[in-house]
């Protein structure tokens, strides 16, 4: 009943690693090398985590240097992936730790991350149902529980794994991961752009613990 779930999580991690292999070197060489660096790195992270968090993706990816998307807009096909990914979004927290580290055009800026874990939610949720499909098939009559093969409904492992995942979303805070990042950072093109990498993709879903 969770395989949906998990479809989901594999096919997001999938396209972050897809979106991580886009070369960045040709950030470096589009910057006008005349014009000397301005502004505060910090201002393009918090705008990007802000952003992604906002469901704002024309803005989060707008700070990037090396990729046009991370997948993050694109939308899982079922309601029980949706509410998982709607959860995931929600559950972004960011901290910036100290002032960005600048050297030439390139800096450094470290941000702490917490987002719901994908893995750990799905575990979670399958760990219920079995409690939750021992109380319906209590509750429901046989022609509700069970196919012409004795075997369950699919109605029926639907819903329970559906309520599952409600009651594990409705706490979510357990099952969020912290991580610390050192994001960096490119000037070019007028601005201080993000330069991706599979720690951040990683972080975004949670980690991969």
């Amino acid at each position: 009943m969770s395989g949906r779930i998990r479809l989901f999580w594999l096919i997001l991690a999938v396209l972050f690693a897809a979106a991580a292999g886009f070369a960045c070197f040709y950030a470096g060489l589009f910057g006008t090398i005349y014009n000397r660096p301005d502004g505060d790195p910090s201002e393009t992270v918090a705008q990007f985590f802000d952003s992604v968090r906002n469901g704002n993706f024309v803005s989060a990816y707008s700070c990037l240097s090396d990729t046009l998307t991370l997948g993050l807009e694109k939308q899982p096909e079922t309601a029980e992936a949706q509410q998982l990914y709607a959860a995931l979004r929600q559950s972004y927290r960011y901290s910036l730790a100290g002032d960005s580290e600048v050297q030439g055009r390139e800096a450094t800026q470290r941000v702490n991350l917490r987002a719901l874990n994908l893995r750990k939610a799905e575990q979670a949720a399958s760990e219920l149902v079995d409690g939750v499909l021992e109380q319906k098939v209590a509750e429901l009559p046989d022609h509700e529980v069970y196919d012409g093969n004795g075997g369950y409904l699919t109605s029926l492992t639907d819903a329970v794994y559906a309520e599952a995942l409600n009651q594990v979303l409705q706490n979510t805070e357990p099952l969020c991961t912290d991580t610390t990042l050192d994001i960096q950072l490119i000037y070019t093109n007028g601005g201080w752009k993000m330069i991706t990498d599979r720690t951040l993709m990683s972080a975004l879903i949670g980690g991969e613990s």
